[in-house]
């Protein structure tokens, strides 16, 4: 008898894991590994599909695993958290000067405890028991001062969400493959609910991409969601005696979710032995309001803002002290954070109830104040000095509709007219001046802390930190670009960099090709970031004239690796 190989679904519950797990495979001859990316329920939904496609066993981690574990009839591996694992989050978390915490399951916070100790980090540690702790735990700690959290999938976002500063402990190398071996050791047991995964193949077969399958007394025996984030709440009607050969086949209903949207619901009834059953297919009615491509709107807290520099609390000491205006202008160059303070400001105001909208001003003419929601209490109006000649007046008609709203406006300016006799300069305006870069040479550190953990997080990048001699680099530079200048800079170096601290060297490289190769710096970082690694890679080359010992030096990396990426 031929040996098969383990059908294993890995549910990664951050977008980063995915990369590493991709690596791992490669090694791994035993499972016939698939990979999907999904959170808590996200995850539960693509496990639930992945048990009625007839996969042996799912993969895991924290909180995800947990409520997969809960909803499956197959075998459920955690992937753990090992002692290296907290170890790089621990030394990447100890260059940030704020006040720090872990937050988590006993298994986190209790394998921390004695890395903490041996290191004498200054990190506090808060053990919860159960998720439904994080939200008030997070709030507390905010009260308290804490702005860097360290923890699982739910600890992090939930960070994110109110505006702390979060890290993820993720899982490495080890630890998956600690969860391959695992996985491997499963039996193909279940042979016993082989009958009802074969059901709901069946309703698979025909189904659309949004379903839910209810029995003929209208209780839910299946539900699968792609389009809709979780099940729409709809009163859907099962006519009687649905099980009888005379009954309605298909039929087509409509109905309203509990946020507005328009839902088709297709139902199909399906026969299986004795029983009847419905398939509803769910479909979501497009909308034709160009408004909500101009205007974008957050719901989320604006993320830390960075202040180190007496510039930067001098702006937001002007912020705070005009909270009680409605009206302001901000006034800055392009990439210094005027769009982040104008959040700042917003969540300072509404201390957290009500969302910031933002629209471009040439498009404000096309926007009626009857198309914004009701919920949006602050638009942020950005190139507002680069409006179009002869528009002026339109856009004041607008202002003045929005200002009728009770709305709180911001509006986003380069630089300041010499003339200052624009309508928006009228009494009860705020001016707010935004420092460039060159000015707040202080926060560059932590700027660049935060980028590398923001990577680390996104991208799945190594680099934790940088060297003095790289930092002195930076500080030295007069970043025309701003902010959003070195987030691109600390992009491609993190890029570049495969080891754990970005050297002096690479800075002076990246540095070097500023001015003319500028653009294309921009255009060489758009992508996937195999593609990106690919262009740098090419390009290198082509700066060391193809020879590839040259090329492979200066990436850091041997002749081999350099060619397999080629190849690839």
């Amino acid at each position: 008898m031929v040996n098969m190989k383990i059908k294993a679904l890995f549910v990664a519950p951050y977008a980063a894991m995915e990369n590493l797990i991709e690596e791992c495979r490669k090694q791994e001859s035993e499972l016939d590994l698939t990979i999907r990316t999904g959170n808590l329920q996200e995850g539960v939904a693509l496990a639930k599909q992945a048990e009625a496609e007839g996969f042996d066993c799912i993969i895991s981690r924290g909180g995800t695993a947990k409520l997969i574990s809960e909803a499956v009839d197959i075998p459920v591996i955690d992937v753990r958290v090992s002692g290296y694992d907290m170890l790089r989050v621990l030394t990447l978390a100890n260059d940030f000067p704020r006040k720090k915490a872990i937050v988590g399951f006993p298994a986190i916070t209790a394998g921390a405890k004695a890395i903490i100790d041996l290191l004498d980090i200054p990190i506090d540690m808060f053990t919860i028991r159960d998720e439904s702790e994080t939200e008030a735990l997070l709030r507390q700690l905010k009260e308290d001062g804490y702005q860097l959290i360290m923890g699982d999938v739910v600890t992090f976002e939930t960070a994110s969400r109110l505006g702390l500063l979060g890290i993820l402990i993720q899982s490495g190398r080890e630890s998956i493959f600690d969860a391959f071996k695992e996985a491997a050791t499963v039996s193909r047991w279940l042979a016993k609910s082989r009958q009802e995964i074969e059901r709901l193949k069946g309703f698979l077969r025909a189904a659309a991409s949004d379903l839910m399958v209810l029995a003929d007394n209208g209780s839910v025996v299946y539900e699968q969601w792609k389009t809709f984030s979780a099940r729409p709440e709809l009163d859907i009607p099962v006519a009687e005696g649905a099980s009888e050969p005379g009954g309605p086949s298909r039929e087509m209903v409509h109905a309203t979710d509990p946020d507005g949207q328009s839902v088709q619901v297709v139902k199909t009834r399906i026969a299986i032995g004795e029983s009847a059953y419905w398939l509803c297919e769910f479909f979501k009615q497009p909308t034709r309001r160009e408004a909500e491509d101009k205007l974008r709107i957050h719901r989320e807290p604006a993320p830390l803002i960075i202040h180190q520099s007496e510039a930067m609390n001098t702006c937001l000491t002007m912020i705070g002290r005009s909270v009680t205006y409605d009206r302001f202008i901000f006034i800055g160059g392009k990439g210094t954070g005027k769009r982040l303070l104008a959040r700042h400001l917003h969540d300072l105001k509404t201390k957290g109830h009500g969302y910031f909208a933002s629209v471009k001003a040439a498009d404000l003419r096309e926007l009626s104040p009857e198309e914004i929601p009701e919920e949006v209490r602050t638009v942020y109006v950005h190139a507002f000095d680069r409006l179009p000649g002869g528009r002026e007046e339109i856009q004041w008609q607008k202002i003045e509709a929005l200002k009728r709203r009770g709305l709180t406006l911001i509006f986003a300016m380069t630089e300041e007219e010499a003339s200052g006799e624009h309508r928006i300069y009228e009494d009860g305006t705020i001016h707010v001046h935004v420092p460039a870069l060159a000015e707040r040479k202080e926060d560059l550190k932590e700027l660049v802390t935060t980028f590398l953990l923001h990577f680390s997080q996104t991208l799945g990048t190594s680099a934790i930190r940088m060297t003095e001699k790289g930092m002195k680099l930076l500080a030295d530079y007069d970043w025309p670009g701003n902010v959003s200048e070195l987030k691109v800079l600390l992009q491609e170096a993190v890029v570049l960099e495969k080891g754990y601290v970005i050297e002096h060297s690479l800075i002076e490289q990246l540095l070097r090709r500023k001015g003319s190769e500028s653009g294309a710096s921009s255009e060489l970082l758009k992508g996937t970031l195999d593609q990106i690694e690919r262009k740098i890679i090419e390009k290198v080359l082509e700066e060391e004239g193809f020879n590839q010992t040259k090329a492979a030096k200066r990436l850091q990396i041997n002749r081999s690796t350099l060619w397999r990426k080629l190849k690839d």
